[in-house]
């Protein structure tokens, strides 16, 4: 799983980073197995705010991680970077679920960044109802991101996705 945002409150990276948590807490997700790349890349460094929001995600990566994570293999691996655009769609390419989730946003190109990257015609993007992408985007998994048990059902059905479906839904 990849999620990639600013650091906003408005991208829903708490709600996400809590769904992920309760798939891997409730046994849906084996951390051996699955890892959550989130990548948030810094934004408003100096409003109080957006260092509040920082400090909440990292105290909820951390204790997820403690809960389900094993020594030296993280459920969640978060990342308060901004990385170069090589480096995003290698990102892109090799993660099998992209995650865009805002509360609520404009266009989100994230979302057209993952579809554009996956030349395998592969991966499954989960995406907001409340993104701009959402109207344009063919078939790609549509959630409310403040339907907590939906959200967790909406990923659950990514993963398990057959490639067929997959490669449907990219296409479109």
């Amino acid at each position: 799983f990849l999620g990639v945002d600013r650091l906003d409150y408005t991208k829903g990276l708490r709600q996400r980073v809590r769904a992920m948590g309760e798939l891997f807490a409730e046994g849906k997700l084996d951390p051996s197995e699955v890892v959550f790349v989130q990548v948030a890349t810094p934004s408003r460094e100096r409003v109080e705010e957006y260092k509040r929001l920082r400090d909440d995600i990292d105290q909820l990566v951390g204790r997820i991680n403690s809960e389900v994570g094993g020594v030296g293999r993280p459920a969640i691996v978060y990342r308060h970077a901004g990385y170069p655009r090589a480096t995003m769609a290698a990102m892109y390419r090799i993660a099998d679920v992209m995650v865009v989730t805002p509360l609520r946003d404009g266009m989100n190109l994230v979302a057209k960044e993952f579809v554009a990257a996956r030349d395998d015609a592969r991966g499954v993007l989960v995406l907001s109802a409340l993104a701009g992408a959402a109207q344009e985007l063919g078939d790609p998994v549509i959630i409310n991101p403040y339907g907590s048990d939906a959200f967790a059902s909406a990923l659950s059905r990514a993963i398990d996705m057959p490639g067929t479906a997959q490669m449907a839904r990219i296409r479109a």
